[in-house]
């Protein structure tokens, strides 16, 4: 009987201690999940640049646009041709976090996202 015991104690302590395991495991990945897609990722930003017939472009952006934490995309014109300039520009109309512009317009509105979420850019 002292034995049936036993194993029932070590089955109910081993079930007790995966279960907490187990929430232990969510907790965290939850909190990760919120600290990639929390405040900070809103001022994540990338920079297209795009010149002549840009294939990959839309497949690109839309590459993007599915990552949690893509913030901002900034396609720079180099010298699109005209089909793919249109699809650049269809991006940006289809999304709010897309920006058509040109090389020159760069500065201004990486200065605008910098302003607006406290970002620094680098150099490197």
């Amino acid at each position: 009987m002292t034995m049936t015991l036993r194993a029932v104690v070590e089955i109910v302590m081993t079930g007790l201690i995966l279960v907490s395991a187990a929430a232990i495991m969510a907790a965290l990945g939850r909190a990760l999940r919120k600290s990639a897609s929390g405040a900070g990722s809103s001022a994540l930003f990338s920079v297209i640049a795009a010149a002549g017939d840009a294939f990959w472009l839309e497949h690109t952006v839309r590459s993007l646009l599915r990552r949690k934490t893509h913030g901002r995309i900034l396609i720079a014109d180099y010298g699109l041709n005209e089909q793919s300039r249109r699809v650049a520009q269809l991006l940006a109309e289809d999304s709010v976090f897309i920006t058509l512009c040109y090389p020159g317009e760069l500065p201004s509105l990486i200065g605008s996202l910098e302003e607006n979420h406290g970002l620094r850019v680098s150099d490197t």
